[in-house]
C-alpha cells in the first residue's frame, strides 16, 4: 500500500470514529446572560432532542410573545441518524473512491453537513423571533437571535454557538480532505550510503 493509500485508511477509520461520537453530541447550543440569571440559562439542541432549561427559557419567552418551543415536529429531528449515515458514507467515499471526482464530492457534502445544520437552526430562529403574538404582555419587534455570536434582547444576551457534534463532522472532512496530501508535501528519506 502506498503513503497516500495509508494516510487515507487512518484518515478514513478517524474519520468514522468522529462522525459516531458527533452523533451523540449537541448540534448547537445557546446560552441566555441577563443580570437576573448570573448563572446564565442554556439550550443544547442534538440530533434527536432538546435538552436545558427549557421551562424557564419557555417562561421568560411567553412574556415576548414567542411562540411555546417543541421540537416535536420538527422534520430534522427525525433525519439526523440518516444524516449521520451520509457522513459515515461520504467517509468511505472519500477515502476508498478509486476516481478523484467521487471522493471530492464526498468531501464538499462533509463539509456541508455543518454548514447546512447551522443554516437550519438559523431558519428555526428567524421563525421563532418573527411569530411573536402581538396580544403578549410585553410588545417588541420581531428580532432574528444569531446562530454563532451574540444577540441582545431587552437585558438578555443570548450567544449561539455550534454543537461539539458539529466541530467533529468538520474535523472528520478535515481529515480525508486535507491528510491524503501530506505524503505528497513529505519527501522520502534518501538513504546515504
Amino acid at each position: 500500500m502506498t503513503r497516500i493509500g495509508i494516510a487515507r485508511s487512518v484518515a478514513g477509520a478517524a474519520g468514522i470514529a468522529l462522525v459516531l461520537v458527533a452523533a451523540t453530541l449537541p448540534i448547537w447550543q445557546m446560552r441566555f446572560l441577563a443580570p437576573q440569571y448570573p448563572a446564565g440559562l442554556d439550550i443544547k439542541a442534538y440530533g434527536n432532542s432538546v435538552s436545558g432549561d427549557l421551562s424557564e427559557i419557555t417562561v421568560l419567552s411567553h412574556y415576548i410573545g414567542m411562540p411555546r418551543f417543541d421540537a416535536t415536529g420538527m422534520p430534522e429531528m427525525t433525519l439526523w441518524p440518516f444524516v449521520i449515515l451520509l457522513a459515515v458514507l461520504g467517509v468511505i467515499i472519500a477515502t476508498a473512491a478509486d476516481r478523484a471526482w467521487w471522493r471530492r464530492l464526498a468531501c464538499t457534502g462533509l463539509w456541508l453537513i455543518p454548514v447546512g445544520a447551522l443554516a437550519d437552526v438559523q431558519f428555526r430562529l428567524w421563525q421563532m423571533g418573527h411569530n411573536l403574538d402581538g396580544s403578549a404582555p410585553m410588545t417588541i419587534d420581531s428580532f432574528t437571535p444569531l446562530v454563532v455570536g451574540p444577540t441582545v434582547v431587552m437585558n438578555f444576551t443570548m450567544w449561539g454557538i455550534p454543537g461539539s457534534a458539529l466541530a467533529l463532522i468538520a474535523a472528520a472532512a478535515a481529515l480525508v480532505t486535507f491528510a491524503p496530501t501530506i505524503p505528497r508535501r513529505i519527501p522520502r528519506r534518501v538513504s546515504e550510503r
